[in-house]
């Protein structure tokens, strides 16, 4: 799982009580589930192969919150009990081959998200932790491994995906059977579907791999931008790890609103619809590292799996690392080596805290995982050298392929090529709460991007008289794109007329992150660079046009009316972060088109809607609290947020509540508000007004 590019939340792995192996094994299971949209209800069957090898008392399959309406062994009611979690086997099977089908109905209350309707409804799931089985009974194990067929049955003008390759489809009157089947085993919170309208490019990898690439048909324009590289990274990928991938097709589907970047279920990808980028917005959002991580995950996650919670950076700092390596492939060393500098920074920084990161332990921070797992990786491979680090890796998903696997057992895979100390690295990387920057600094400084920069990093603090030449020299000179904007972030105070040379050569450069940099950092507009500074609106980064026309709009009251004309008809992101920062500023505008002003509120109080998606949703109404129009229209919106899926969006709308409640006719409106709500806006708004009263 890769996390979002917006505010993160993290879902730390937890590990049911594995039910022995060695006494039950479950081998196969046959799915199908239909849909109840009206009360977006699930009517489901799922049917289980598996194998008792010795007596035993209970067999568990996990199963939140259904109605379980038959289970069956061979045909035979079998007998179970059922507490709303688990159905729990007591009689009916026997030793040898066994034959479990369960006929079930439920609301799932996560796990299966409805987003939209008409023609914009998607339905999706995202199980990473312990959640398929608030949708279908299987094992919230990671350590029971099944081979997942699914049948899913929905209306005709809908694409259905789930894992696996699509063996075939039924058509009944209005509605399609897809019939999916795999071939190897995967733990459950791997299972999937998504079902939207899309449109499907398919390319092939070099060995022969179908690679699926989804879009809804209005974004047909962005495919090539959206998925650029895709098969350049997989065929890297492949080569590098030196294991053909272990399935049969590949795909990535975006949906909206997902609480993540992506999630590496296995065979089908699913990730957040904001990535979905022209050639503009792939200047700051590009989907590159997300479909790397997620792609890596296909064998570091899916092929082979963490047996403990502990060993859960076995899978996200080896996706970290390789997406990394498929990056290098395509950006080259000092894309490489600045990663691994940002990373190193924020391991550091969060090593000093009181917050748990340690590698190799339960419960550690997603940075620790992601980034610190795959900075070990980084000196692992150093040490040994890349060779018999590739030869390690190889034997290792060769021994445990489709199995689950431990930081010990991987270790013992490197000692295998390599004279090497596992435990001195295991101490030094994984069990250390610190993070040894000298020799991380060390191992950086291979790269001369890297060199230069930090060359450059400390002078920081040195006055610009004495600096100037150095500075100008390395601007005019430096081939290298992060050390030209370290020089820029270093002028930030320098008034204009100390620094010309420098504002000249960014107004007459043509590197879009060099020019974002000095929109970055400079907040007064010279006088004598206000033509320079308007071409930064013609920029080709929606980041740098919405930083340039709010700087300009509050620093320069006579352009206001001109910059306003230039982008009236900018879009930006899928957020709409041009579109509406244009309508915030344009309403705030005295004197502009005051006729209009009303239909642009309209426009504006209308992104508010659950219609759009939960980033929209966010702008706009943080665009009306700019206005101060946080009128009786405006405040329910902040409410319908309480119940978003979106964790992000509930926490934006709780904090606005909690802000406003601090003043008095805010608080009696919210309190008024209540009875009139839907009961789940109802119950949340009521609970959060309690809280406000009754601080702990």
């Amino acid at each position: 799982m890769k996390k979002i590019i917006l505010p993160i939340f993290f879902i730390i792995t937890q590990i049911a009580v594995a039910q022995k192996q060695n006494q039950v094994d479950f081998i196969k299971a046959n799915a199908s589930i239909d849909f109840d949209i009206s009360q977006r209800k699930i009517l489901g069957n799922v049917s289980y192969n598996f194998d008792v090898k010795s007596e035993i008392d209970t067999i568990r399959i996990d199963a939140k919150n259904m109605q379980i309406q038959s289970v069956l062994i061979d045909g035979k009611p079998a007998g179970f009990k059922y507490d709303n979690k688990q159905i729990k086997l007591y009689s009916g099977y026997k030793i040898g081959d066994n034959n479990l089908s369960i006929k079930y109905n439920t609301i799932p209350k996560q796990t299966v998200y409805f987003i939209g309707t008409g023609n914009q409804m998607q339905i999706w799931t995202q199980g990473q932790g312990k959640y398929t089985s608030h949708w279908l009974p299987s094992f919230d194990d990671y350590n029971e491994k099944v081979i997942y067929n699914m049948s899913i049955t929905f209306d005709k003008n809908y694409q259905v995906v789930s894992n696996g390759v699509l063996a075939n489809k039924k058509v009944n009157g209005n509605n399609i059977t897809w019939n999916y089947q795999m071939e190897q085993p995967m733990s459950s919170y791997l299972l999937m579907f998504a079902i939207g309208k899309y449109d499907v490019t398919i390319h092939k990898s070099a060995s022969g791999i179908p690679i699926e690439s989804y879009l809804k048909p209005s974004d047909k324009a962005k495919n090539e931008t959206t998925y650029q590289h895709t098969k350049q990274m997989f065929d890297f990928l492949e080569k590098e790890i030196g294991y053909n991938y272990p399935w049969k097709i590949y795909r990535n589907i975006p949906v909206e609103d997902f609480l993540y970047s992506g999630m590496e279920n296995t065979t089908s990808t699913i990730f957040n619809q904001d990535f979905v980028v022209d050639k503009i917005g792939a200047v700051d959002r590009s989907y590159v590292n997300v479909n790397a991580h997620e792609l890596a995950h296909q064998w570091f996650g899916d092929l082979i799996t963490a047996k403990t919670p502990k060993d859960h950076w076995l899978q996200e700092g080896f996706a970290t690392f390789y997406a990394l390596l498929a990056e290098r492939d395509i950006y080259g060393d000092d894309y490489f080596y600045w990663e691994l500098y940002e990373m190193a920074e924020k391991i550091q920084k969060e090593s000093k805290t009181a917050k748990n990161t340690v590698v190799y332990s339960e419960g550690a921070t997603s940075l620790t995982y992601y980034e610190k797992g795959a900075w070990a990786l980084f000196v692992l491979r150093n040490q040994i050298g890349d060779a018999n680090f590739q030869t390690a890796v190889k034997n290792y998903l060769d021994k445990y392929g489709f199995k689950n696997v431990s930081t010990d057992e991987f270790l013992k895979e490197v000692e295998s090529v390599y004279s090497f100390n596992s435990d001195k690295f295991k101490k030094d990387w994984l069990t250390n709460q610190s993070f040894d920057i000298k020799q991380a600094v060390f191992l950086l400084k291979n790269n001369p991007m890297i060199q230069q920069y930090l060359e450059l990093v400390d002078k920081q603090a040195l006055p610009f008289s004495s600096k100037k030449e150095y500075l100008l020299n390395v601007l005019t000179t430096s081939p290298y794109e992060k050390v030209k904007q370290e020089v820029i972030y270093q002028i930030h105070n320098v008034p204009y007329e100390e620094a010309k040379e420098f504002y000249d050569y960014v107004a007459n450069s043509d590197n879009v992150k060099v020019r974002q940099a000095m929109v970055q950092v400079l907040k007064e507009i010279p006088n004598e660079y206000v033509e320079a500074y308007k071409t930064f609106l013609d920029d080709g980064s929606y980041l740098t046009q919405e930083m340039a026309l709010k700087n300009i709009w509050y620093q320069r009251p006579d352009l206001k009316h001109q910059v306003l004309d230039k982008s009236k008809n900018w879009e930006g992101f899928n957020d709409k972060n041009l579109r509406i920062t244009w309508l915030m500023l344009a309403l705030a505008t005295d004197n502009y088109y005051p006729e209009k002003k009303a239909n642009w509120y309209k426009e504006l109080e209308g992104y508010a809607y659950s219609k759009y998606n939960s980033n929209v949703r966010m702008n706009a109404i943080s665009a009306m609290w700019f206005l101060n129009q946080y009128d009786s229209n405006t405040l329910p919106h902040l409410v319908n947020a309480l119940v978003s899926h979106k964790p992000q969006f509930r926490k934006f709308g709780r904090d606005a509540i909690i802000e406003l409640c601090t003043k008095k006719e805010f608080k009696k409106h919210f309190n008024d508000l209540i009875t009139y709500l839907p009961e789940n806006e109802h119950i949340a708004l009521k609970e959060l007004m309690y809280q406000i009263d009754n601080p702990e």
